[in-house]
Order: structure tokens, then sequence, then C-alpha cells
């Protein structure tokens, strides 16, 4: 299944419902999205598409952090 929910405008308590789903669902889902409640509600895996390179990373939370930490430095 291919999913991409950011084509969607859904509601807190429906992205709530959409992640249940896919946690349940008995089979392999690509997401697509920039909802970070959604990712890392469903995601056991994490892919940055970036520079035309695609690099798995630890996690969703960890590629965040490392992410914030760059942008205090430039701050």
């Amino acid at each position: 299944m291919s999913l991409n929910i950011n084509q969607i405008s859904l509601d807190l308590e429906s992205v709530a419902t959409l992640a249940e789903s896919v946690k349940n669902f008995k089979g392999a889902v690509i997401c697509v999205s920039h909802d970070q409640f959604f990712v890392q509600t469903v995601a056991n895996e994490a892919w940055v598409v970036n520079d035309g390179k695609v690099v798995r990373v630890d996690s969703f939370e960890a590629y965040r952090n490392k992410q914030l930490k760059l942008l205090s430095k430039v701050a």
C-alpha cells in the first residue's frame, strides 16, 4: 500500500484513527508524510530523501533531533 497523507486534510482524531489502522495492517506500507505524530506512530523504519540520495536513518525522532541540532548551530 502506498499512502500520501499530505494530499488530504484530516483532523487530529482522523489522523489518529488512520495511524491505528496502518499499524494494524498486515502488509507493507510506504508512507509519505510531514505529520510528525503520524510518522512516529506508524513507522518502524525511516528513510530520508535529500539531494538525490535515499538514506535510512535510525528513527524519525533521531533524524528530527539531528536536524534540530544542526539548525541551532546555524541560528
